[in-house]
């Protein structure tokens, strides 16, 4: 039981020390953002995007209201030229993990400025381990088997949290 509550404590610690957690459809006055392809040689490049966010599995890319929908399973990574309250490319260590959508209903995604593997732990919020499993930023984790509710995420040493609709 103390256990329970210092590992409650530690993560909900973390939160405040570590307030990264990026939810991508807030993300505004994004200019140019390049979408990297799993099996496609030449990335494609779209200028002055007011905003960006997720949809029924795509990626949504607002152009001054003409939209273009991108199937998630087929982007490998995005570049972002930016200028947003979150994130910019500059702010992007080797160390730092995108994990989009948020809230989601079926799967995780994660994006860093490299591929790279990482150690994913969900909790739930009293702190006991759900899930644990060893993925590659260029694959999804799938939580459809968990029940809606916000959920703490641990990847790698970085903590975020997460809603599942």
């Amino acid at each position: 039981m103390k256990k329970s509550i210092l590992l409650v404590a530690a993560i909900l610690y973390g939160f405040l020390l570590f307030p990264q957690l990026i939810v991508a459809q807030n993300v505004v006055q994004t200019t140019n953002v390049t979408v990297i392809y799993k099996n496609q040689p030449l990335p494609s490049d779209f200028e002055n995007v007011t905003k960006f966010y997720f949809y029924n599995g795509n990626l949504m890319l607002d152009q001054s209201g003409v939209t273009t929908a991108i199937p998630l399973e087929t982007v490998k990574r995005l570049e972002l030229d930016a200028v947003s309250n979150f994130i910019s490319v500059a702010d992007w260590g080797e160390s730092t993990i995108l994990i989009y959508p948020n809230p989601t209903s079926d799967k995780l995604y994660f994006s860093s400025p490299s591929e790279q593997n990482v150690l994913v732990a969900i909790y739930s919020l009293n702190g006991q381990l759900l899930k644990r499993e060893q993925v590659s930023t260029s694959e999804n984790l799938d939580v459809s088997s968990l029940s809606k509710g916000i959920y703490i995420i641990k990847v790698n040493d970085q903590i975020y949290k997460f809603s599942k609709l």
